[in-house]
């Protein structure tokens, strides 16, 4: 019996001592092996004010006219400024909202949700990131529905459900209720963003057609302004505007 015990406790001993070494030898070639880094899931920070540079007539950075379908062509041809939406102090819309460019817009992000406030008639405009879809039953509305998700630096924004009420731009280019559109925001650098804007709309253009803008951080803040208040200037408008004014 004794001698069962003895042995008993030299095994005992001896794998302690076994492990022992097993979980230095562990500990060392950790310490001695270059540690991968988790790769990081936190989104950049697009918070801040912005504009991008004012483009009246987004055929330019295109650098030709989209692709129209005859009904769209048809319509373009037609249209006047006196006809665009903002000469009545109605809201901008999502993608003519950034390319304001001499009224700067502001990002407040948090994890579940952007918003874009517009100082554009002082609108605003919500993306949600938390990971929803678009509902199957919408009212269409001027900014439509928009959600967000995140590849590596880049807010991907996806926008159905706006009204036929707004315009692309101010030469003209409309679309209707049946615009898909799809923006990238780009974070560049801590004051930098590449935006590009895809537009598809199978009653207004043969095929989707996009344009990229850069956009820049802006060291002001937003201010109030009001279409509405004190506007003198649509009576002037007249329509069949002078040749210089022709598309």
């Amino acid at each position: 019996m004794r001698n069962r015990f003895r042995a008993s406790i030299v095994l005992g001993v001896t794998a302690c001592f076994i492990l022992l070494l097993l979980i230095a030898r562990v500990a060392q070639t950790s310490a001695s092996s270059p540690q991968k880094a988790s790769p990081s899931t936190t989104p950049p920070d697009l918070n801040g004010v912005w504009a991008a540079p004012f483009t009246p007539d987004i055929s330019k950075p295109l650098g030709h006219q989209p692709p129209f379908s005859p009904y769209g062509l048809e319509r373009f041809k037609k249209e006047d400024e006196i006809d665009d939406p903002l000469t009545a102090c109605l809201p901008i819309g999502p993608a003519r909202g950034i390319q304001a460019g001499l009224m700067p817009f502001q990002v407040v992000q948090t994890a579940k949700v952007i918003a874009i406030l517009f100082e554009n008639q002082h609108t605003f405009r919500i993306i949600n990131t938390d990971g929803r879809t678009h509902p199957k039953d919408y009212d269409p509305t001027w900014f439509g529905d928009s959600i967000g998700t995140w590849e590596g630096n880049t807010l991907v924004v996806d926008t159905i459900g706006m009204n036929d009420r707004t315009w692309l731009d101010t030469a003209g280019h409309e679309h209707s209720d049946q615009l898909h559109m799809v923006e990238r925001f780009q974070k560049i650098d801590d004051n930098n963003i590449k935006w590009t804007v895809t537009y598809d709309d199978p009653k207004f253009y043969t095929q989707p057609w996009s344009i990229t803008l850069p956009i820049k951080r802006q060291n002001t803040e937003i201010m109030s302004y009001s279409c509405e208040e004190n506007e003198k200037d649509r009576i002037h408008l007249q329509r069949n505007a002078p040749p210089g004014y022709a598309k």
